[in-house]
């Protein structure tokens, strides 16, 4: 394989205090309830990705448990509620009362509580400070206010701060989630439908490609313009750490043919460990794990499109 042709907010502290509001119509479930559904599969549901390297080296690792329970109860993602959780608290480390009197785990005004709080962990209390109880109670009071359908508006139900909810969501996105209306979720799904299409040295799509020009032309159906070769759209995008790693990234790898340019291939991270790319002559665009020993070997480093300059 080594033969390839080449081819070419920072929201700070953000406001968590109080604009959470009672009165949202909806029932709410018994978090005990939430939890043997879980457990039988007889529940909404939904597919539980893989935690991030972000999201298990801030997460307590029994928080995050119950967290995935409740995601695959309710449907609200487990990022979701894990983001919300360290903006509001840090995970149990400030639970107020703020300013405004909110309080606990995911700071629920009192009222909003005594609306939405459940026993979580069947002790006789609905404790907001306690997060089997709070987290059931979050994933109910988004569930009532259009998630996980409309997570952007639910969140700003949860607070009505615009930047709060993006701030939550770029946490969340940190843990692993992918927005499915995002450019990242969108370049994935993308690539995806060029699966099975020929490697052409040269081509850029969009019935034939090589691998700088499937990126290339992803993105461009995005509005996010790269440039033409994978050297060039190493230099153009901003540089991620492998443990900050998200799907739509882009991964770069070197030396995979002789070139005076030591960027000589690219893929699209697809998340989940595969990386989509196409990979050389008479063969086509393909999955290819991240720990393919021939790959792994030549991997340099990984970058993310940004619309702009990078800095």
């Amino acid at each position: 394989m080594n033969t390839n042709p080449p081819s070419g907010d920072i929201f700070g502290s953000v406001g968590s205090e109080g604009l959470k509001v009672a009165g949202i119509v909806g029932v709410v479930l018994l978090a005990p309830m939430l939890f043997v559904m879980a457990a039988l599969g007889d529940s909404p549901g939904i597919a539980q990705s893989p935690a991030s390297a972000a999201a298990l080296a801030e997460i307590p690792a029994e928080h995050l448990a119950v967290m995935q329970q409740v995601a695959a109860a309710t449907g609200v993602p487990w990022q979701v509620l894990a983001a919300i959780a360290k903006v509001e608290s840090g995970f149990g480390a400030n639970m107020g009362p703020s300013s405004a009197g909110a309080l606990g785990y995911c700071q629920f005004m009192p009222a909003t509580w005594a609306h939405y709080g459940v026993d979580g962990d069947g002790d006789g209390v609905a404790d907001p400070f306690n997060y089997h109880d709070c987290l059931p109670a979050a994933a109910q009071l988004l569930l009532g206010s259009g998630a996980p359908g409309d997570l952007r508006q639910a969140l700003y139900a949860y607070n009505h701060s615009w930047s709060y909810v993006d701030h939550v969501l770029s946490i969340a996105t940190s843990y692993g989630y992918l927005d499915p209306a995002g450019i990242p979720a969108q370049a994935v799904a993308l690539a995806r439908s060029r699966l099975g299409l020929p490697y052409v040295w040269g081509a850029a799509g969009p019935d034939s490609f090589d691998c700088s020009g499937l990126t290339q032309w992803v993105y461009a159906q995005l509005g996010v313009a790269l440039p033409r070769t994978s050297q060039a759209q190493f230099n153009a995008t901003m540089p991620v750490a492998l443990e900050f790693l998200q799907p739509g990234d882009l991964l770069f790898y070197e030396n995979t043919y002789p070139s005076h340019e030591r960027i000589t291939h690219v893929g699209i991270y697809a998340g989940n460990g595969v990386v989509i790319m196409a990979t050389q002559p008479g063969e086509f665009v393909k999955e290819v794990p991240l720990s393919d020993p021939y790959w792994a070997r030549h991997f340099a480093s990984a970058g993310r499109p940004v619309k702009g300059p990078v800095a």
